[in-house]
């Protein structure tokens, strides 16, 4: 969920820490309405491709079925229940599939308000590994680039 601030605290070192850790904007009080909509439109653009599809299901292959709003993967015909973390981390690496996405854009996205290790990110990755992949152990879906992130294969 993004995040604008709006707020009466106009000191550099505040906003600039704010944007780096959480925020998608920061605006100062007194503002105006119009660039007030303005910039939440420009947020939704920029999110905009990390939004849920609405259709009801992604067919990967023959084999992986994703439901991003119910939350769950259908893999070889058995259904299998995805936590929101799971379901946002699976949507992220399938919205970039064949290219790798970092480990910190990935942090910053399911955790924009925390502060988070990469080995928080394993154990979902490893997690989710164990419910899509036939041998997590050797992943066909979800792959690591050792010391950069991780990407979903295309099919």
């Amino acid at each position: 969920m993004p995040i604008i601030m709006l707020t009466a605290v106009d000191e550099d070192e505040t906003i600039i820490q704010t944007i780096d850790q959480y925020a998608e904007d920061y605006i100062t009080k007194p503002f105006n309405p119009g660039e007030l909509v303005a910039r939440v439109r420009r947020v939704l653009r920029r999110i905009g491709d990390f939004a849920y599809t609405l259709s009801a299901e992604t067919v990967v292959d023959e084999r992986l079925t994703v439901s991003f709003p119910y939350q769950r993967a259908t893999i070889n015909g058995n259904e299998v229940a995805l936590t929101p973390t799971e379901t946002k981390l699976l949507y992220i690496l399938m919205r970039n599939a064949g290219q790798t996405v970092t480990t910190d854009f990935i942090l910053r996205r399911l955790w924009p308000m925390e502060t988070v290790f990469e080995d928080r990110l394993r154990v979902y990755v490893h997690r989710l590994r164990r419910k899509i992949e036939a041998r997590p152990e050797q992943p066909h879906y979800i792959l690591s680039q050792r010391g950069v992130g991780y990407s979903f294969a295309r099919s």
